[in-house]
């Protein structure tokens, strides 16, 4: 299992067990919280609001936190087995990816690959190519 697939993995699992947890006692933490409210006068999101809540936040989420277990494999841990170099270096891949290249979900198996990812903290970086015939395919 991958970081990626570890990552999705737990974030279903704790919010199964958050939800599940709720459902077990009139007399837990979310109860109390929701009769104080009530009390005071604080209106709170229903069930189907926090569903669609938390459903807006994964969908958002989702896709900046694979992106981060991406870049971690490529550029940040050294002893992952897909390092690909440091930030602000080009890694161009010799080969094609096969199954076994797991950071990103789904590589084209057919498409060689070149890589950049760049650290922008400091200033902005420009990047510049040879010029390229016509004819051929860029």
């Amino acid at each position: 299992m991958n970081l990626i697939q570890y990552g999705v993995l737990l974030f279903a699992l704790t919010m199964s067990m958050l939800a599940l947890n709720g459902c077990t006692s009139k007399n837990d933490a979310i109860a109390i919280a929701q009769k104080t409210d009530k009390k005071a006068g604080i209106v709170v999101p229903g069930i189907a609001e926090t569903k669609a809540i938390a459903q807006e936040a994964f969908i958002y989420g989702l896709p900046i936190v694979m992106n981060y277990a991406v870049m971690n494999e490529f550029c940040v841990d050294k002893n992952a087995g897909q390092y690909k170099g440091p930030f602000n270096t080009i890694a161009n891949e010799g080969r094609v990816f096969t199954y076994k290249d797991t950071a990103v979900v789904t590589p084209n198996s057919d498409t060689p690959y070149s890589m950049l990812w760049l650290d922008l903290r400091a200033e902005p970086i420009v990047i510049s190519v040879p010029a390229i015939e016509k004819e051929r395919y860029y």
